[in-house]
Parts: C-alpha cells; sequence; structure tokens
C-alpha cells in the first residue's frame, strides 16, 4: 500500500468527441502527404514570399516567444512536483559561543565559557499513501502537453498570418494596379477627348466627364495605396522583416508605378482528413483536453490534501561540547515514520474539493466547446473553399467579357458610333469584374489556408493537383 498508493478516484478518461461521421461538403479521395508537407503546409503553395517570411517570422515572432516561455514554465513546474517523489536530504551544522554565570565550585572564575558544536544530515520523505505526490505529477505533465499543444497551435496560426497577409498584400497590389492601367486609359481617352473639343465633334461636358472619371480613379488610387501599406505595416509586425525587404518579396509596388499583375498563388487541391482524426489531432482539441485531465488529477490531489499524511524521517548528527575545561563530544540519530492528519479545518478541504471538482466541470464543458467550434470552423471552411473555386470560374468569364465588351466600346467611340459615358460605363464594368476576379483568387486561397488552420494541418493533398499560376 504505501509503494503502490491509495486510489481515491479511476484514471482520467478523455470525453466522448461525438465526431460526426463525415464532413458535410463532400471532396474527393485523398492521397496522404509525406510528414513534411504536413510541418510546412504553406509551401504547396510555391510562394517564395510566403516561405522566406514564414521562416523569418518563426525566428523572431513575440508571440511563438512567448509560447515557449510558457512550455519550459510548465516543463519547470512539473520538475518541482516531481522531486517530491524523491527523498530529501539536507545537512545542517551550526557552531555556539556562550557565556553563562558559574555555578560550579570547582573554578573560582565568576563566569563560564562554553563552546559547543554540531553537524549532520538530515532526511525526510513522504510516504504517498493517498496518491497526492503521483496526482500533482500528472497534472502537472497534462498541463505540460497543454502548454505543448497551444505553442503548435500558435505556430500554425502564426504561419497563417503570414501566408493570409501576403495574399492580401498581392491581391492588393493588384486592384492597384488595375486603378494604374484605369488612369492611364482614362488619359489617353482625355487626350482623344480634348482633340475632338478643338475640333467641334465633341461637347465640352465630355471633358469635364473625362476629368471627373480620372480624379476618381485617382482618388481610389490614393485608398488603395493606403490600404497596401497597411498590409505591408501588418506583414512587417509578423515578421521582423523591414518593409523594403516585405515590398521586395511580395513584388509591391516601388517609386515608379506599374500596370503588371503580381504573382498569386493557387491553392492545391485538398480535402481535410476523416472527423475523427482531426479532432484527435487538433491542437486546441489536445490543449483543451490536456487541462481537462490536469483538472481530473487536481481533484484527487484535493482529496489527497484530506487525508493524514504519512512521512519518513531520519537524522545523524555530531555534537561537541567543551565547557569548564572538559570537552564531551557524541552522536544522535533517530529514524522513523510520522502521520499527521487534519482533525478540524472548519470545511476548508471539502471546499478544496468542490472547487476541484467545478473546475473539472469547466475544463470538460470547455473541451466539448473546443470539439464544437473545429467541427464548425472546418465545414465553414470547406464551404467557402467551394465558394471561392466557383466564383474563380464565374469571375473569369466575366473578366473575357468584360475585356472584349470595354475594348469594343472603345472601338466604337474612337469611331463616334457611342457617346463618353457609354464608354466609361463599360470601362467601369471591366474594371469590377477584375478587381473581382482578383479578390476570388485571393479568397481561393485563403479558404484553403483556413481550411488547414481549422483542421489543425489534418488534410491531404489529392492526387491531381492544379498548377500554379
Amino acid at each position: 500500500m504505501v509503494l503502490g498508493g491509495c486510489a481515491l478516484q479511476p484514471d482520467y478518461r478523455a470525453s466522448d468527441t461525438s465526431a460526426p461521421a463525415a464532413w458535410s461538403v463532400a471532396s474527393v479521395a485523398p492521397e496522404r502527404p509525406a510528414p513534411a508537407m504536413l510541418e510546412s503546409w504553406w509551401r504547396a503553395l510555391g510562394d517564395p514570399a510566403i516561405d522566406a517570411l514564414t521562416e523569418a517570422a518563426f525566428a523572431d515572432s513575440p508571440t511563438l516567444a512567448q509560447a515557449v516561455a510558457r512550455i519550459d514554465e510548465a516543463r519547470a513546474t512539473l520538475g518541482v512536483n516531481a522531486a517530491a517523489r524523491m527523498p530529501t536530504v539536507s545537512v545542517s551544522a551550526n557552531l555556539t559561543r556562550a557565556q553563562s554565570q558559574n555555578s560550579s565550585a570547582q573554578t573560582s572564575s565568576p563566569t563560564l565559557l562554553s563552546t559547543s558544536a554540531s553537524a549532520g544530515p538530515s532526511l525526510s520523505w513522504e510516504l504517498d499513501l493517498f496518491g497526492r505526490v503521483r496526482n500533482s505529477v500528472e497534472a502537472a505533465q497534462s498541463r505540460l502537453d497543454a502548454r505543448t499543444a497551444d505553442a503548435t497551435a500558435t505556430r500554425l496560426s502564426l504561419a497563417a498570418d503570414v501566408a493570409n497577409g501576403v495574399l492580401s498584400l498581392r491581391a492588393c497590389e493588384n486592384s492597384r494596379r488595375v486603378f494604374v492601367e484605369d488612369i492611364a486609359s482614362r488619359e489617353k481617352t482625355l487626350a482623344l477627348t480634348r482633340l475632338r473639343l478643338k475640333t467641334g465633334f465633341a461637347a465640352p461636358v465630355d471633358e469635364a466627364r473625362a476629368l471627373s472619371g480620372i480624379a476618381s480613379s485617382r482618388t481610389s488610387l490614393a485608398s488603395q495605396e493606403e490600404q497596401c501599406t497597411r498590409q505591408v505595416n501588418a506583414l512587417v509586425a509578423l515578421s521582423g522583416r523591414d518593409a523594403s525587404s516585405v515590398r521586395q518579396l511580395v513584388g509591391a509596388a516601388g517609386p515608379t508605378p506599374s500596370a503588371v499583375p503580381v504573382h498569386m498563388p493557387q491553392a492545391p487541391d485538398t480535402a481535410p482528413e476523416l472527423p475523427a482524426s482531426v479532432l484527435a489531432h487538433h491542437p486546441d482539441v489536445i490543449s483543451a483536453d490536456r487541462e481537462a485531465a490536469a483538472a481530473w488529477a487536481d481533484i484527487a490531489v484535493a482529496r489527497a490534501n484530506r487525508l493524514p499524511r504519512l512521512d519518513l524521517a531520519a537524522a545523524l548528527t555530531g555534537q561537541w561540547i567543551r565547557a569548564a575545561g572538559s570537552t564531551l563530544d557524541f552522536t544522535t540519530w533517530s529514524l522513523g515514520p510520522s502521520l499527521a492528519g487534519t482533525l478540524f479545518d472548519g470545511g476548508a478541504g471539502a471546499a478544496n474539493v468542490s472547487a476541484a471538482q467545478a473546475r473539472y466541470r469547466l475544463a470538460v464543458a470547455s473541451l466539448q466547446g473546443t470539439l464544437r467550434s473545429t467541427v464548425q470552423e472546418v465545414e465553414n471552411a470547406l464551404a467557402a473553399q467551394a465558394s471561392a473555386k466557383a466564383r474563380v470560374v464565374s469571375a473569369g468569364e466575366d473578366v473575357t467579357a468584360a475585356r472584349t465588351t470595354f475594348e469594343a466600346s472603345e472601338s466604337q467611340w474612337r469611331a463616334g458610333s457611342i457617346s463618353l459615358f457609354e464608354l466609361e460605363d463599360s470601362r467601369r464594368q471591366f474594371a469590377s469584374a477584375q478587381d473581382a476576379e482578383i479578390s476570388a483568387r485571393r479568397d481561393q486561397a485563403q479558404a484553403w489556408i483556413a481550411l488547414v488552420e481549422a483542421t489543425g494541418g489534418a488534410i491531404t493533398l489529392t492526387p491531381e493537383s492544379s498548377s500554379h499560376e
């Protein structure tokens, strides 16, 4: 009984996950990738900027450093609790010089000087009779596992934030270049309108309409450039790289405006693993489950604190005493157990047990909430992925049709067949279609990132993945 301890409650059992049998959005049969792909999932996008900025963020991220510090703290706590399993050996020594009144008739001195010294080791060891130490170690180990899972989730979230930031900046930059191209086209239209105005083939209102369109596009361009700068600043904060390096990696605008689109990566075809596998390996679920296990062990610790504590103590002491010209030395030792318990504490022990039970129920409820939110996030990511894929196709068709319409309208306007108002209307439709296509391609890649983050990286690549643009 002393060696094994008395179990005050059964071992912790994980809560029922109640995972759905399959995801609601159908997906193609997956092919499991190599483990390295799951560790560096962002490389599947084939974007050098995402790869470089993600590695920079891992190397110098305050958020990730905080997560690692929490792991170190939990590991140290585990070491402290595990040390209680072993005996504690200490050494003490003291030397005393004292003066007292002499009451002995052997000497005539009114005072007596004495010197005493003692030294020796002592041992104390708690015999874990009711599992207090064992359960405290289990609780600390579970919390270390939870902090490790938290760090994994932080790493996953950090990589997702960097990838989303790069995609947003690329989309913003492409939209900016659409405005640059639109302004250049409008300036050509203004020049032709002024020539017509001089020859009497255009009304002054046409020139005013062209100027108004240019001013409106320049206003939109300024707003777009501010948005792109904000995206750059966000990536600077995430990665620790300077703004010029971020712009150079992403291909964002330099001092000279450009209308050439920047690379927009296309997400590979993937499918999430089965719900039970996703929930079993998701870092958020693992963290919540380990917190529940720690709370369960804390109940046993609280119960053990109400019961007697059995300690084994041993001491070996050598003493030396010199007084009145004589010396005395001897050695003492002691060995034996001691049993101590609380007879009355006003209900404090019972209250501590009730508090531990309440914390366990809270941890279980948090685990159930994490399970449900994880399923919801995966389902939402799958729906967003399907929607974005459909929108990319329709947006591409819309751009093709709008470009054809604009080019035809421009030719008709040059020939004098239509008014400038009709030309501007087709130009707006073309710019709107281009912006919608850029947003759809960005959303498609970000939906894939959201799926990776929602599943905790539990995704598989399909055998036939689309090539990158």
